[in-house]
């Protein structure tokens, strides 16, 4: 059944969020914070699809995701700055993952790299163990605020980009994009980024879970009614930072 989830928020050091440590969180990429020289060792076993996705004039370097990541936190001075943006999106489960990663490629350029913005973009697999015809694969995709040329990241943010009516297109084209593979691919589904209100659909909306949250909902019992869960997600309780001074 296709589906659409679009969501964007703000990665700001004035919010406790720390750019880097996102990085490594959806990446599994071990990464280090040269703002706040902390270290970030966090790795996961579900991402299909991790890269960095640059515009035409951006120096090879920036290509290497610890280089990008230490720049885009030293372009900011501010303890509050703005350091990043992050989307999270869902994907079409009835593709294949190549399909998936033009998806991403496709709307990162139109919409960022044209802007000579770069991102990083990571799919994970979203499996869903109790019914895999209803696995959540979906996209992190961290946005730079500024722009990077061939002498690096710009002294000025875009600040039109924080305008919600430039903003507002972004979610258009992520059904855009989405709906165009599935004509590809012969695939009679649609989806819609408009609300079920301005499309007409009179019923109550479901509500996006999280991971974390759909795995409280249906944990497996195992024989004697004990909560079964992957070692891997009893890491991520545990997730490894160490700080160095």
């Amino acid at each position: 059944m296709a589906n659409y989830h679009f969501d964007l928020s703000v990665i700001s050091r004035g919010k406790g969020r720390s750019l880097t440590r996102h990085a490594n969180y959806i990446t599994g990429q071990t990464l280090r914070d040269d703002w706040n020289q902390t270290s970030y060792y966090w790795h996961r076993p579900d991402v299909l699809y991790c890269d960095v996705l640059l515009p035409d004039t951006a120096p090879s370097e920036y290509l290497d995701l610890q280089f990008l990541c230490s720049k885009m936190e030293l372009a900011e001075k501010r303890w509050d700055a703005r350091t990043g943006r992050e989307i999270k999106a869902s994907l079409p489960n009835e593709l294949p993952l190549q399909e998936n990663i033009r998806i991403v490629k496709e709307y990162v350029q139109t919409n960022f790299l044209s802007r000579n913005l770069c991102v990083i973009a990571a799919i994970h697999a979203g499996e869903n163990e109790l019914d895999p015809r209803r696995n959540n694969p979906h996209v992190h995709m961290i946005l730079s605020t500024r722009a990077l040329g061939m002498d690096g990241f710009a002294e000025k943010k875009d600040r039109a980009l924080d305008r919600t009516a430039n903003m507002r297109p972004w979610r258009e084209q992520w059904a855009l994009v989405q709906n165009e593979a599935y004509e590809r691919n012969n695939l009679a589904l649609h989806v819609d980024h408009e609300s079920l209100e301005v499309q007409g659909i009179y019923r109550t909306p479901t509500r996006y879970l999280q991971q974390r949250e759909w795995r409280k909902q249906h944990q497996m019992q195992d024989n004697d009614g004990h909560c079964k869960t992957q070692n891997w997600e009893q890491d991520e309780r545990k997730h490894k930072i160490r700080i160095d001074r």
